[in-house]
């Protein structure tokens, strides 16, 4: 069931697609449908086509209610949005992929692509970097598939090194930069909250986005520091005063 939900957070499906997008037999894959549209999980429409039920909202939003670090960190974006005017966004890395948390957009960032719940592979934007450069080392995906590919290996070994040149920047810098490599014309200044050393810190990590030009990112670096470890304090005095 949970490859038929995966498959339907991108969006509406017909039972065809989310055959070819699973894998799974279309007896299977239609019998799952129904199943999950019966229990309220998914939507079916007049056209046959088959998207997230009311109950995958709800459970969604249970969810985001109980995350800890949410509610120490929606007060925060929300200050910041309104002083530097810039998007803010809360992200974590699951499986390669940055996926978004919480999003406050600033009057000066325009519009900005990202959505709370999207998944972007993590090597192209500046939360998943800053986390994975703290993390065990490790490739993104791109460069793993790059890396078994016998046809190109110079191509792969010439990737690899970049990447790990990059991560060893991340590192020395404290921050980590995305120039458009996400989303075209959008620049993100990504940096950690908690130390990488803290057995919670590193889990997850909050950007600036605007328009490039729009923003200095070096100068955004700092001021994206201070409200990252006001997070980390807020988190931290709610798990004392638990305990």
């Amino acid at each position: 069931m949970s490859l038929v939900l995966e498959a339907l957070s991108t969006g509406p499906m017909t039972l065809a697609k989310v055959t070819a997008r699973t894998g799974l037999p279309r007896s299977s894959a239609h019998r799952l449908l129904e199943q999950l549209s019966n229990a309220g999980w998914l939507a079916r429409s007049p056209e046959q086509t088959y998207e997230l039920g009311l109950k995958a909202y709800e459970m969604g939003q249970a969810a985001l209610n109980q995350n800890r670090l949410l509610h120490q960190a929606r007060p925060v974006m929300q200050g910041f949005a309104q002083r530097i005017g810039y998007t803010i966004q809360l992200g974590v890395v699951d499986r390669d992929d940055t996926v978004y948390l919480a999003k406050v957009n600033g009057r000066a960032s325009g519009s900005t692509p990202t959505a709370v719940g999207q998944r972007v592979p993590a090597h192209l934007t500046a939360v998943g970097k800053v986390i994975m450069a703290y993390a065990a080392p490790a490739q993104p995906p791109s460069l793993r598939d790059a890396a078994g590919a016998p046809e190109d290996p110079a191509v792969a070994r010439s990737g690899a090194v970049r990447f790990d040149k990059e991560m060893a920047q991340i590192r020395d810098h404290g921050a980590a930069f995305d120039r458009g490599e996400a989303f075209p014309g959008i620049a993100c200044v990504g940096v950690s909250i908690g130390p990488p050393d803290h057995m919670y810190g590193n889990l997850a990590g909050l950007s600036v986005c605007a328009p490039i030009g729009a923003l200095d990112l070096q100068k955004m670096v700092a001021p994206l520091r201070v409200v990252a470890g006001e997070i980390w304090q807020r988190c931290v005095a709610t798990d004392l005063a638990r305990h």
